[in-house]
């Protein structure tokens, strides 16, 4: 099962997600997109993916770690668009 939330920080959408995989460890990952490809009629947005390599015991651990990775990524501008 995997959770889902958006962070907004910088002119980035951040979407999160922590996933379980294998049972009982938990990942996490943030794909990160430019709110200005949101406009109308767009039919592409373009977005960069990072899975964060470090591995959590708790869903809130993982996605507090893909929260702050997004906020921190996205205000250095680094997340590689």
């Amino acid at each position: 099962m995997s959770e889902h939330a958006v962070v907004d920080e910088n002119g980035y959408r951040c979407f999160c997600e922590a996933y379980e995989e294998p049972p009982g460890v938990w990942r996490a990952l943030v794909r990160f997109e430019r709110k200005r490809d949101h406009a109308a009629m767009q039919t592409h947005i373009p977005g960069m993916t990072h899975k964060i390599d470090e591995t959590f015991a708790t869903h809130h651990e993982a996605m507090g770690a893909a929260k702050a990775y997004a906020r921190y990524k996205a205000s250095q501008d680094e997340t590689g668009l």
